[in-house]
């Protein structure tokens, strides 16, 4: 294994939000393999890396999935894709790992300019659960209504209306002909259907906040274990005694609230298991091999292994956290 310092300039590049071209400075190391003498290979894997790093950033500059702000923050997500399009074989050589650092030099874009900035991936995939969240604890977006026989009196209420009052008096007029007896009749039949209503509303509050019936028995999935199986949403999936070998990237990429259960799975990649946001990743049996890294995870992630044999490095980004075995 060989290690090598990758340093210089990437650009220009045309910003479509200003219309101005953009340059940065690229820094970072590599480790590769080859048969024969690194230092005859290296000053063509440093000039193939810079011109691949400099191409694929202006592709996704013009596509607008990244921004000139956002660039140095989603550069280290397109590792596994740089190190793709560099193609080194013809050399033969294998880049086994990458860690890339940017600076960009460009001027901030004109005040003229006031739409939004792409968000870079993390962020974007967190704000649309905080939003999602929000919509679902505001009652206000839900309406009950309630029609109820009650002494004789026929009550009609909702949670927007309240309770039809009107209706009660003109009932109770014509049942009662006793002032007392229409007030003692009317005032309970109303804390009786206040008193239910209120529940009503508390139930509806408790199930919308706690989130009841999201619970749901985890479905057996399908995978060949030849290309990269994604979970993702409020999925609950398990997997069992599966091998893998993937060439390039992330064997399992768990995203979203997933909750993944592999049992007896032999995963050999890159990246062996890559968990994001509030995903859960519980790991039993098996082997799990990652020459770049055998377990990575971010955000709130949690991955956890039992009894099971790992090689390759595990990257835990705070507060996100992989235990075991």
């Amino acid at each position: 294994m060989h290690t090598g310092q990758l340093g210089g300039r990437i650009g220009p590049m045309m910003d479509p939000a200003t219309r101005q071209q953009v340059t940065g400075a690229l820094a970072g190391t590599f480790t590769f393999q080859c048969a024969g003498d690194p230092s005859g290979v290296l000053p063509q894997l440093q000039g193939r890396l810079l011109q691949t790093v400099s191409r694929l950033l202006d592709q996704k500059l013009s596509s607008q999935q990244v921004a000139v702000q956002t660039m140095p923050g989603s550069l280290p997500y397109y590792s596994q894709e740089i190190i793709a399009q560099c193609n080194t074989q013809d050399l033969g050589v294998t880049i086994t790992g990458l860690q890339l650092q940017l600076s960009m030099d460009s001027p901030p874009p004109p005040q003229a300019y006031g739409g939004p900035m792409p968000a870079d991936p993390m962020s974007a995939m967190k704000n649309a659960f905080a939003q999602q969240a929000q919509e679902r604890l505001d009652p206000s977006n839900y309406e009950v209504r309630a029609k109820m026989n009650i002494g004789g009196f026929k009550v009609n209420a909702s949670t927007d209306g309240g309770l039809d009052m009107d209706s009660l008096g003109e009932q109770a007029k014509d049942k009662v002909k006793s002032k007392l007896v229409w007030w003692a009749i009317g005032c309970g039949a109303i804390l009786f259907v206040v008193a239910i209503i209120a529940a009503i509303i508390i139930y509806v509050v408790y199930v919308v906040g706690t989130g009841s019936g999201a619970t749901g028995t985890a479905k057996a999935g399908a995978w060949d274990g030849t290309s990269t199986f994604t979970c993702k949403g409020n999925d609950k999936v398990s997997l069992e005694k599966v091998t893998a070998t993937i060439a390039s990237g992330s064997a399992i990429v768990a995203e979203a609230n997933c909750q993944l259960t592999l049992k007896n799975v032999v995963i050999t990649a890159p990246v062996g298991i890559e968990a994001k946001g509030n995903a859960k990743v519980t790991v039993s049996g098996g082997t799990v091999a990652g020459s770049e890294a055998a377990a990575k995870a971010a955000g709130n992630a949690q991955i956890t292994f039992s009894g099971t044999t790992v090689s390759g490095a595990k990257n835990a980004t705070p507060p996100a956290t992989i235990t075991g075995p």
